[in-house]
């Protein structure tokens, strides 16, 4: 019974704390930081929290070239859906923003579908159909009007759902099962970390903090939100299996949503509620169907 609630409280402080990437990201890009300094300094710390916890416990940190290709790929997707996502807070409401991203087990379900050979179900249909009325909903398109609509943000969240949901499928089927959860997060983010790196030469350069408070929030963005997050991810996965872990994932886009409204004083209509409640419901009973199958997964 310990270690179900020590599970539990992890899978809630790691949904929690994902949610909270709008709190130290928006003060960085409102100081005029471009998004792609934001997310080195992200995998930077993130990558160097880790790599502490692993020597701490003297974890094994080789991994043979195989894996390095993999991994590579991982940390390329991971590094799309990190951009689309900083880049929707631009256009839309962070609370917003971060629930349209939330629907990466819709395009899951979908991709699995489509590729993999998986039946869809009235429930999978229902899912499918919340969640595309829950977009609607959050994008404003009935509220305003279509003119008035960020369609470009709507597009970027959605592409980062699509692009993490890709990323989601192909860690287990990429032969890395060999590998610590913790190991394959780091090197994920330390590769993460280089490969943007070596993009932002193209752009000028990695920027630097303009002030102390954005340096503490970029610290901050790469700890809570990225290192700690992933980290109890893992603890939950092994102590509750994935069904609760990812039910308990719904106070990602609530947390988002809270700093949202009380932090960044953006807008919460009656219609950007019903759109957080469909997306949330949608996510609900994809994973309802799996709970006589709980079990492990990589983070």
């Amino acid at each position: 019974m310990k270690q179900r609630s020590k599970g539990l409280i992890a899978a809630m402080v790691s949904s929690a704390t994902f949610g909270m990437i709008p709190l130290f990201s928006i003060p960085a890009q409102n100081a005029g930081m471009d998004t792609p300094s934001v997310i080195v300094y992200r995998f930077l710390v993130a990558a160097l929290v880790i790599f502490i916890v692993m020597k701490y416990y003297k974890q094994d940190l080789s991994i043979t070239l195989g894996h390095f290709w993999r991994i590579s790929l991982l940390a390329l997707i991971n590094i799309i859906s990190a951009i689309t996502l900083l880049e929707g807070y631009k256009c839309l409401s962070s609370g917003a923003a971060t629930t349209i991203q939330f629907s990466y087990p819709i395009f899951t379900c979908v991709i699995m579908m489509l590729f993999f050979g998986e039946r869809p179900t009235v429930r999978t249909v229902l899912a499918i159909s919340l969640a595309v009325l829950g977009v609607v909903f959050l994008s404003g398109v009935i509220d305003e009007g279509v003119e008035n609509v960020s369609l470009k943000g709507v597009a970027l969240e959605l592409f980062s759902g699509l692009t993490y949901a890709i990323y989601l499928i192909l860690v287990p089927k990429m032969k890395l099962d060999d590998l610590e959860s913790s190991k394959l997060t780091f090197w994920v983010f330390a590769l993460s970390f280089v490969y943007m790196t070596l993009f932002t030469f193209t752009q000028g350069g990695v920027a630097a903090p303009p002030t102390v408070g954005v340096g503490v929030s970029l610290v901050m963005l790469g700890l809570i939100p990225t290192a700690i997050s992933n980290l109890t991810l893992v603890i939950g996965l092994r102590a509750v299996g994935s069904t609760l872990t990812s039910i308990l994932g719904a106070l990602e886009p609530l947390t988002a949503m809270l700093f949202s409204v009380f932090w960044f004083k953006e807008p919460f209509t009656a219609l950007i509620a019903v759109g957080f409640v469909c997306i949330v419901v949608s996510v609900t009973l994809l994973i309802l169907p799996d709970s006589k199958k709980e079990g492990s997964e990589p983070a």
